[in-house]
C-alpha cells in the first residue's frame, strides 16, 4: 500500500507540513504461476499518479504524522486495449518515532495506515481501487554506518478483509526492505533498495486462486533537496523475481513541498 522510500525514517521538525506528489509508470509483459512463466505477452502499462500530505507534530514528547493519501491510474493491458482509468481508494495513516538521535543519525518508527474503499471503481480491478480494506503495519530503523552512508530497514505486513465485489480472501502478505544510501553531499542521495514480499495468497471458498508470493524486487534511487522546501526524487523499480503475477519493471518521480 506504501512504498517507504530512502530517507522517510528520518523525520522533519514538529509543525511541519510535506506535500508529496508521486507519479509512476508501470509496466509488465510476463506473467508467473508458482515460480514458472506462464504467459507472454500480457502487455500490462500502468499511469499511477498519488498526492500524500503529512503533517508532523510532537506527542507526549515524540515525533509523530498524519498522513492523508489520494490516488489515481490508468491502465491497460493485451485483454483490454480499452483501458480502465479512475482514482482509486484513499488512505488515512500515522507515524511515531519513540527513538530520533539526529546527533548519532539513529532512528526507530512505527507507522499504520489504513485503506478505505472510496474508489467509485471498486470492484472493477482497478489497480489502485480495491473493493476491500486494508490495514498496513511497519517498522523500521535508521543507523548512520559512516560519514556519507546510511542503512534502514523495515518490516511490513498488510492485511486484507474480504472483497466485496468478488467474495475472494486474501492471506495476509509481509514485506521486508532494506535501503542502502550514499550521500556525496547533505544535498543529494544515490540509494540501493531490495525489497521480498511474501503471502498474500488468495481464495474463493476455499479454491485457490493465486498462490503465496516470494517475490524480490530492486529499485535504484536518485534525490536531490534543491532547497529548505523542495526536493526532487527519481527511481527505477524492477521485479528480479516473481513467485505469482506479473513480472512489473518502472519509473517514479517525486516531489516534495515542505511548508
Amino acid at each position: 500500500m506504501s512504498a517507504p522510500d530512502p530517507g522517510d525514517i528520518q523525520p522533519a521538525p514538529p509543525g511541519m507540513d510535506v506535500l508529496l506528489l508521486y507519479g509512476q509508470h508501470l509496466r509488465g509483459d510476463r506473467v508467473y504461476a508458482d515460480g514458472k512463466r506462464a504467459f507472454d505477452g500480457l502487455d500490462f502499462r500502468a499511469d499511477v499518479l498519488v498526492a500524500r500530505y503529512v503533517h508532523f507534530f510532537a506527542l507526549a514528547g515524540k515525533t509523530t504524522t498524519f498522513e492523508v493519501i489520494s490516488m489515481g491510474n490508468r491502465q491497460r493491458d493485451a485483454f483490454d486495449r480499452d483501458g480502465l482509468s479512475g482514482m482509486g481508494n484513499l488512505v488515512v495513516g500515522t507515524s511515531w518515532w519513540p527513538k530520533a538521535d539526529e546527533s548519532r543519525g539513529r532512528y526507530l518508527t512505527f507507522a499504520a495506515y489504513l485503506s478505505l474503499p472510496t474508489s467509485p471503481r471498486a470492484g472493477e480491478g482497478l489497480i489502485t481501487g480495491e473493493d476491500r480494506y486494508t490495514l498496513e503495519l511497519q517498522g523500521g530503523y535508521m543507523a548512520k554506518l559512516a560519514e556519507r552512508w546510511t542503512a534502514e530497514f523495515m518490516g511490513q505486513a498488510e492485511f486484507y478483509t474480504h472483497d466485496d465485489s468478488s467474495r475472494v480472501h486474501r492471506d495476509p502478505m509481509y514485506r521486508a526492505v532494506a535501503h542502502l544510501s550514499y550521500n556525496p553531499t547533505p544535498e543529494t542521495r544515490f540509494a540501493l533498495s531490495a525489497r521480498q514480499s511474501f503471502g498474500a495468497r488468495e481464495s474463493l471458498h476455499g479454491e485457490r486462486l493465486l498462490g503465496s508470493k516470494n517475490d524480490t524486487n530492486l529499485t535504484l534511487t536518485w534525490a536531490q533537496q534543491l532547497n529548505d522546501k523542495v526536493q526532487v526524487q527519481l527511481q527505477y523499480t524492477r521485479d528480479l523475481s516473481v513467485r505469482e503475477g506479473p513480472q512489473i519493471d518502472g519509473v517514479q518521480g517525486r516531489l516534495a513541498l515542505a511548508f
